[in-house]
């Protein structure tokens, strides 16, 4: 049975009692993925959210094709997926997956499904078209519903990710193709559509070839680093780390704090007037963490990251980078990067216990020995 008018008004003031809701979701959402996209992968993309426009969601209900779809106002609040949406577009075509499998470690599918993200690759250049995009159904996990966003519980929210050039295309496509204003797309139309969805193609290997060029560019500048590429681009090398770029975002960030913005200066904290190179010390330091998390079945690290950097840095100055994240009661968990340090300071802790307790074994030891000959004496040895 289709939607009657009355049930169409009902949704409509149902959606403008519940808009703030929506609007809370995409917004959370929306940090949560820039979190990802910048701290997490640092990787070149816009992050874009919005909730539904309360007039664009009446006249879509409105329609005859949307009006069979449901059977009641419940219904439509179930089904419909974006009243909170999210956009992710990369720079690059090759980003996209990547940032997939990150929502899916960050997000949940429905309550009490047990299930992850419900994920739909919508490529298809293979039907003769070239629309190009991921799109992800989400929920917020359980400890991101304390306080505040409590009644964010059951709430979904629609992720699309695509580069940028798809997105530019998706949009043309959908507006001329899926929303005609005039009647039917002609031929000629139609055969626009398919040189442009055929240029932003072409136009993904000009962007990859672009910022490669521009990383090799900035592999030769000096002085503070520019920004998070900057610093990605330049240290990736020194620290001869493919996977450099993973989580250096909130690294750069406490470099920034710490006031060691520069090449140099990273080196003077790490090795200060010692032989040993930055990547050397640094990756000394994180195999010793590494291990101790191991022992610990702990899992914290990601190999070939900035990781690295970030762990030798600690052998320093783990007091002062724990100090500009005060942990305790009433501050919510702490991010990943205090967690890092955190173990750090518990691994140098077992080491001074370990060492103090091998100090007593020994010394105890000694005693025995020393003490040996004066028993000896006494039984009449």
């Amino acid at each position: 049975m289709a939607l009657t008018d009355q049930q169409i008004t009902e949704c409509y003031e149902r959606y403008l009692r519940e808009q703030d809701r929506y609007m809370k979701m995409a917004e959370v959402t929306y940090e949560k993925c820039l979190e990802i996209v910048q701290k997490k992968l640092t990787v070149r993309a816009t992050v874009q959210r919005r909730a539904k426009n309360p007039k664009s969601f009446f006249e879509k209900l409105k329609k005859a094709e949307n009006r069979a779809k449901y059977n009641s106002v419940d219904e439509v609040f179930q089904r419909i997926s974006d009243l909170a949406a999210v956009r992710i577009a990369t720079y690059l075509e090759s980003d996209r997956e990547p940032v997939v499998e990150e929502l899916k470690k960050e997000f949940v599918g429905p309550p009490g499904t047990g299930n992850g993200p419900d994920i739909q690759v919508k490529d298809k250049a293979g039907d003769g078209l070239h629309y190009r995009a991921t799109h992800c159904q989400v929920f917020l996990p359980e400890e991101d519903l304390a306080g505040a966003n409590e009644n964010l519980a059951g709430t979904t929210c629609e992720i699309q990710v695509c580069s940028l050039l798809a997105h530019v295309f998706n949009e043309i496509e959908h507006d001329l193709q899926y929303k005609p204003l005039a009647g039917e797309l002609s031929i000629v139309e139609r055969e626009l559509i398919d040189q442009l969805g055929l240029l932003t193609k072409s136009g993904d290997i000009t962007i990859k070839r672009l910022l490669h060029e521009t990383d090799d560019r900035l592999k030769e500048r000096t002085g503070e680093f520019a920004d998070v590429h900057d610093f990605v681009a330049r240290m990736r090398e020194t620290m001869d780390l493919k996977d450099f770029a993973s989580n250096a975002g909130q690294l750069f960030d406490e470099l920034n704090v710490l006031r060691l913005m520069t090449p140099d200066a990273l080196n003077q904290a790490i090795c200060g007037t010692g032989q040993q190179s930055i990547a050397e010390i640094s990756k000394h330091e994180y195999e010793q963490l590494k291990q101790f998390l191991a022992a610990q079945q702990t899992e914290l690290l990601d190999d070939g990251s900035s990781d690295v950097l970030l762990v030798g840095l600690l052998k320093n100055r783990y007091e002062e980078i724990l100090a500009h994240h005060p942990m305790g009661r009433g501050r919510g968990r702490p991010n990943r990067l205090a967690q890092i340090g955190v173990a750090y300071r518990k691994m140098l802790q077992a080491r001074v216990q370990n060492a103090g307790t091998a100090d007593q074994i020994l010394t105890g030891a000694t005693q025995d020995a020393g003490t040996a000959p004066v028993a000896a004496a006494a039984r009449g040895g």
